[in-house]
């Protein structure tokens, strides 16, 4: 009976956590190529590079989504339970909540270490080729694009006017060539059209003529006319070039390459401390000073007043410039620090993402058996998942600031939300009522309000 209980309630977990991750990953994939529509397009790119584009952007879309649909895989499951009355039929039968819940983690459990897997082995990766392929997007050159009766200045070595644009090409063609050039052209044809070749654009110019004059010597004039005549005219990043790059950013390295980070930063930062207790030593400005603590020494450096004596004093001097030292080897201390906080933050940060699902467990089922099938739910997902997500954002900012611990900022939403899920499921199990949505309904209906309550004739 009880493994039956558990295959029922994996298949009501599955449908909707399929169905709210394909919408969840459609809502999100649709504002992020809203946002690219304007590094995308105008630049000549075909739809295969597009589609890799959009297509490698999906993996952080991703590693965002999973954890959301969990909660509202959740929401919809126990609702509906909760709605059938198959939660109180099972609590009758004897079935505590915790054991209710039970098919809910394990569920939550496979998604999150298929996340955790996603988050540290193939996201890095995948970040890194988006990256890539994004810089090398921006730095192209879309096609020449001619607009009849205006000179296009863009080219590097002419500007260029064209009078109509046809099917059959251009007519009424004018070159110059710009004035930084040893030689100045003029080129005047009936007619033309425009070739692309590599970084390359070719006009192939017909019934003209073309002047040239050289600028050092200017009674050096030629004048030719021509049947057909063709320019090469070089363009830089005509073409989408791909690069390879050995440099990552944090979200582009797995753990292990940030923990390699971490020791390196260590190391330098070790090397600083030697650097400044050497500058403390070879000072007589700190002689007989017992002080061990070279960051402690700042603090007292800082109260320290400079001499009083003149500029030009030798012990001015030295003081001087024994600051200037510290100081400078303090701020590579803060440099460091700051790098080592901010690859902690980005490791505990997929791994906490990861445990996500398994919270998002212990306070939807709570939630949705309390709420019900309401057409509140999918809201109620969402808010927490933003509450959440805004109190990541935050942990991360403070931390990247040395304000806050790494390691807490980033698993501290995490433990304040399994505490209030733990809490709630207490409450639901002893049947008390937590949240109650008709009064709130009844609060946030402006009919019930004073203000737009009528008086009795």
């Amino acid at each position: 009976m009880i493994k039956t209980i558990d295959k029922y309630i994996f298949r009501e977990l599955l449908t909707p956590f399929m169905y709210s991750l394909l919408v969840l990953t459609m809502i999100f994939l649709v504002n992020f190529v809203i946002r690219a529509m304007d590094r995308i397009l105008g630049k000549g790119l075909s739809f295969l590079v597009i589609l890799e584009y959009i297509t490698l952007n999906l993996a952080w879309i991703l590693a965002l989504a999973l954890p959301l649909s969990v909660l509202v895989a959740v929401l919809l499951a126990y609702g509906r339970l909760a709605t059938d009355h198959e939660v109180t039929a099972m609590r009758s039968g004897g079935i505590s909540l915790p054991r209710i819940m039970a098919p809910a983690l394990a569920f939550a459990i496979l998604v999150g270490s298929f996340t955790l897997y996603f988050n540290t082995s193939i996201l890095p990766d995948v970040n890194h080729r988006a990256r890539l392929l994004g810089s090398d997007i921006y730095r192209k050159r879309p096609d020449m694009d001619i607009v009849p009766g205006y000179f296009i200045d863009d080219l590097p070595d002419y500007n260029i006017r064209v009078n109509e644009v046809t099917e059959t090409g251009l007519k009424g063609v004018i070159i110059f060539s710009k004035s930084d050039l040893r030689e100045q052209v003029s080129i005047f044809a009936e007619s033309g059209k425009t070739q692309t070749l590599g970084g390359q654009i070719i006009f192939t110019l017909y019934n003209g003529e073309k002047h040239l004059l050289d600028l050092e010597k200017l009674d050096d004039y030629q004048r030719e006319y021509f049947d057909s005549t063709r320019i090469t005219v070089k363009v830089n990043n005509l073409e989408l070039k791909r690069r390879e790059s050995a440099v990552r950013g944090d979200r582009e390295m797995t753990p292990e390459m940030m923990y390699g980070r971490i020791d390196e930063n260590w190391e330098r930062f070790n090397r600083t401390i030697d650097r400044m207790q050497s500058i403390r030593i070879n000072s007589p400005l700190f002689d007989g000073d017992s002080t061990s603590d070279v960051l402690a020494l700042m603090d007292t450096v800082k109260r320290m007043p400079a001499p009083r004596d003149g500029p030009a004093n030798a012990k001015t001097k030295v003081w001087n410039r024994t600051i200037d030292k510290l100081n400078s080897q303090e701020r590579l201390l803060n440099s460091y620090l700051k790098q080592v906080n901010k690859y902690l933050v980005e490791i505990h940060k997929k791994y906490a993402m990861a445990v996500t699902c398994i919270v998002f467990v212990l306070v939807g089922v709570p939630l949705g058996i309390m709420t019900r099938k309401s057409s509140g739910t999918i809201g109620v997902a969402i808010g927490m998942f933003f509450i959440y997500w805004a109190a990541l954002i935050a942990g991360e900012e403070l931390a990247d600031r040395r304000k806050m611990d790494p390691v807490l900022a980033m698993w501290a939403p995490n433990g304040i939300m399994a505490v209030v899920g733990v809490w709630i499921s207490f409450q639901v199990s002893r049947e008390r009522m937590v949240i109650n949505i008709l009064w709130w309904k009844t609060i946030l209906n402006p009919k019930n309000w004073r203000l737009f309550s009528r008086s009795n004739s």
